[in-house]
């Protein structure tokens, strides 16, 4: 099963309706493309980047990632968001 992940849907700066899928308090401020793309290939899933504009912010930069897998999408997107939150706190203290 192919799931899509748009870094709005991860995105806590976003309402529900631009494009956030996941609670505020599990979301994460201004993520960048690369940054999912980091997330996935340390959790090990089977993923490719796609750089596209999300339909309903179409004039921002954005893009998204197709994970193939059998996870849930919503567990997903908050193994994602957690693991950047990692990632953000693992380069602050360098």
């Amino acid at each position: 099963m192919k799931h899509v992940i748009w870094v709005a849907n991860l995105d806590a700066k976003k309402t529900i309706a631009e494009g956030r899928k996941i609670p505020k308090r599990f979301a994460v401020p201004n993520v960048r493309l690369q940054e999912l793309a980091q997330a996935c290939k340390e959790l090990g899933l089977n993923f490719q980047v796609e750089n596209k504009k999300y339909p309903r912010s179409w004039w921002e930069e954005g893009g998204r990632v197709v994970i193939e897998g059998d996870t849930k999408k919503k567990e997903l997107m908050l193994n994602i968001a957690n693991k950047i939150l990692e990632i953000r706190e693992k380069r602050k203290k360098k």
